[in-house]
C-alpha cells in the first residue's frame, strides 16, 4: 500500500525566517529527512509560505524526498490540504510528522504507517512539562478511508489539551485510534540541549545535528 509522510519544514521548529537558518536547526531537519529514507513512503516536504522549491532544495540538499506547495491561510488549513494531495494521488496511508524528530527510529514511523488499516488513525503524543499529561502531537496518520477534515476544522491546534481534544474527536467519529509511544521533538532551539542529553551513549550521538547540540550546551 502506498504511503506518505507529510513534513512541513517550520512545524513545529521554526527552520526559516527574517535571518539565515540556524545552523542546528536545518541540521535536525536534514536528520530526521535522513531517518525518512529508510522509511517504505514518499516524504512530502512543505516550505513555509514565500519560501519556494528552490529556496527548500537549496536549504536541505539532496535526498529522497518531494517538495510540494503548502495551501492555505494558517497551519491547520495547510495540513488539511496535504492530506488532501496525496489522497487524491492515490496514497492509501499517510502521517504527519514533527521535522526536528532526529532520534526517533525509522522502524517507529514505518510501524506507524503499517498500522493505519480501513478507518484508522494515529496519534503520537508529546509528554507534558515534568512528565505530565501529553497536550500535543508530533505525529497524526491516517488511512485514505478514515482521513477526516474535521480533525482540522474543529479542534484548534493552539488550545492546550490538543492531543486529548484530537482523540476524543476521532473516537466520535468511530475512528480506531492507535495512540505512538510519547515522544518529544525540537520544537525550539533552547530544547536542543535535551535532545543530546537523552541521546547519550546512543547511536543518535553520531548524528550531525545531536552533535552540534551537544556543543551549544556544552556537553
Amino acid at each position: 500500500m502506498k504511503a506518505a509522510v507529510l513534513f512541513f519544514l517550520d512545524q513545529p521548529l521554526a527552520v526559516t525566517g527574517p535571518d539565515t537558518p540556524d545552523p542546528l536547526a536545518v541540521a535536525l531537519v536534514r536528520d530526521t529527512l535522513r531517518t525518512l529514507a529508510d522509511v517504505d513512503a514518499d516524504t512530502f516536504v512543505f516550505p513555509p509560505p514565500g519560501f519556494d522549491k528552490d529556496q527548500a532544495r537549496a536549504l536541505l540538499g539532496p535526498g529522497k524526498f518531494k517538495i510540494a506547495a503548502g495551501l492555505g491561510r494558517n497551519n491547520a488549513a495547510q495540513q488539511r490540504n496535504a492530506f488532501r494531495l496525496v489522497f487524491v494521488r492515490g496514497y492509501e496511508r499517510a502521517m504527519l510528522l514533527s521535522n526536528a524528530a532526529p532520534d526517533l527510529p525509522a522502524h517507529a514511523i514505518q510501524s506507524a504507517l503499517d498500522g493505519l488499516n480501513y478507518k484508522c488513525a494515529c496519534l503520537g503524543p508529546v509528554p507534558g512539562e515534568d512528565g505530565g499529561a501529553p497536550d500535543r502531537v508530533y505525529a497524526l496518520g491516517f488511512d485514505a478511508e478514515g482521513y477526516t477534515t474535521d480533525a482540522f476544522t474543529h479542534v484548534d491546534q493552539d488550545r492546550p489539551g490538543h492531543f486529548t481534544r484530537l482523540e476524543t474527536l476521532l473516537l466520535f467519529l468511530e475512528r480506531k485510534v492507535r495512540v505512538l509511544p510519547a515522544y518529544r521533538p525540537v520544537a525550539r532551539l533552547d530544547e536542543a540541549g535535551a535532545l543530546a542529553e537523552r541521546c547519550t551513549d546512543t547511536r543518535f550521538a553520531l548524528l550531525p545535528s545531536v552533535r552540534l547540540a551537544a556543543e551549544r550546551a556544552g556537553s
